[in-house]
């Protein structure tokens, strides 16, 4: 298959993954609060997912776990002593404290940056803007390490820009709010922006967590052309109903662009946007899920939009789906549907209940990037998947993950152990020197 500028990089799932139920407005982390979540298992099926994509002839990339425990934050906060120590007296003192810094969230790619292509761009360069992820405090913690490895990996070729200010309601939650469409992956595209609500706004009950303000400065350090930056609200409803990321309930993959009818605020703007849309985007193709179809009930529940849009040869494209859609008969319907009627001609459907027991499906997993022939070359080839790496990664993840965590395990100082051997492992493999902070000590 030629190569036709798109490049996923997947969260590799971290040694700590675990269910402590951190994300508030997560309908799927909240209902699997404290429940025993098996480490091993989750990276195996993220890494089955990459495989299935490196396998369909598209370069796949992965991102590193974050090192967890971040003992660095528990420090800044006071605590003292040996690692030991410092695991000990936050666990006593704020068990809640310690599930946070244990989070294995930055499994979630989707949510590392967001991107623009150098096509896009006024001066013809990379842009991305790691996440600040302002909203909770478990994810708060990663922007640092995503920049360096943003850095790592497209610093040759790209600009990789510091987080926005973590300052209250000026939330930015990356890709997961953040769409393209165009003719074709390597031509001027339409960027689509999704955000919550001002940061200015009184915000009673509804967890808005990509702010208006913050998606427009993005738009604008990225140096996009103002006629192709479009910016459309969230639904509040949407949001209420366990949408707390737009890529819940809309999907964007080239000329084609799936929504749910009550994903946007503003169905007047929505409508101006589309015409727009058909007449600048070659064989533009909306596909709208009526709510008497699909509802944004059985839509969250089914995660069918969370999934992953990919181009394959001769104009289709294959649609990566979790397994759990398969329980939906309205959900099914709607792709039979579709695949007389769409460019999205093929279905795979996929385990990674790991990783949806916590609420994140194929689409959540990914970072989606968009590089042409030249600047593929320049990508940091430690960071792409080949046959032989996806060997040598099973390989490490079966010998140090658990197979089994519990919430009280978090308090073990061999977790902590096993993780940074894991990580320290990892990037003996990879010939990447010491990136950790444990590492530099």
């Amino acid at each position: 298959m030629v190569f036709s500028g798109e490049i996923n990089f997947d969260g590799l799932i971290g040694p700590t993954h675990n269910y402590a139920g951190l994300s508030k407005g997560n309908l799927a982390s909240q209902a699997h609060h404290n429940q025993t979540s098996n480490p091993q298992v989750a990276a195996l099926q993220g890494l089955e997912k990459m495989r299935i994509i490196m396998e369909q002839g598209i370069p796949q990339g992965f991102f590193l776990p974050h090192e967890r425990p971040n003992l660095q934050t528990l420090r800044k906060l006071g605590f003292s002593g040996t690692d030991e120590e410092v695991i000990y007296r936050a666990g006593k003192q704020s068990p809640e404290l310690l599930k946070n810094v244990y989070s294995s969230s930055s499994m979630w790619a989707a949510n590392a940056a967001t991107f623009s292509p150098s096509i896009d761009s006024h001066d013809q360069q990379i842009h991305i803007t790691p996440a600040n992820l302002n909203s909770m405090f478990h994810r708060s913690i990663e922007p640092d390490f995503t920049q360096i490895q943003l850095q790592l990996i497209f610093g040759s070729m790209a600009q990789v820009h510091d987080p926005i200010s973590h300052i209250a309601g000026y939330g930015d939650e990356g890709a997961a709010n953040h769409l393209r469409v165009t003719d074709q992956h390597l031509k001027p595209g339409f960027q689509i922006f999704v955000y919550g609500a001002s940061a200015f706004d009184k915000k009673e009950g509804v967890i808005a967590r990509q702010a208006e303000e913050i998606s427009r400065t993005v738009s604008a350090q990225h140096q996009l052309v103002p006629e192709r930056a479009i910016f459309l609200r969230q639904n509040n409803l949407a949001i209420e109903s366990g949408s707390f990321h737009n890529d819940i309930v809309s999907l964007a993959n080239e000329e084609v662009f799936i929504f749910h009818q009550e994903a946007f605020a503003d169905r007047v703007e929505l409508e101006r946007v589309l015409r727009h849309l058909r007449e600048q985007v070659t064989n533009f193709q909306p596909l709208e899920i009526l709510s008497e179809d699909i509802s944004l009930g059985d839509l969250v529940s089914s995660y069918l939009l969370n999934s992953q849009l990919i181009t394959l040869g001769n104009n289709e494209m294959m649609m990566l789906l979790p397994e759990e859609v398969q329980n939906h008969g309205n959900c099914m319907r709607w792709l039979d549907k579709i695949k007389t009627s769409s460019s999205i001609k093929h279905f795979k459907f996929v385990d990674i209940r790991q990783s949806m027991m916590n609420g994140g499906g194929p689409a959540c997993l990914r970072f989606k990037t968009v590089v042409n022939q030249e600047e593929l070359m320049l990508v940091n080839k430690k960071f792409l998947l080949t046959p032989q790496k996806l060997i040598d990664l099973r390989a490490l993840i079966t010998k140090h993950y658990r197979d089994k965590l519990t919430p009280e395990a978090l308090m073990d100082v061999k977790l902590m152990e096993e993780s940074y051997t894991f990580l320290d492992e990892l990037t003996q493999l990879l010939e990447l020197g010491s990136i950790y902070n444990f590492q530099k000590f």
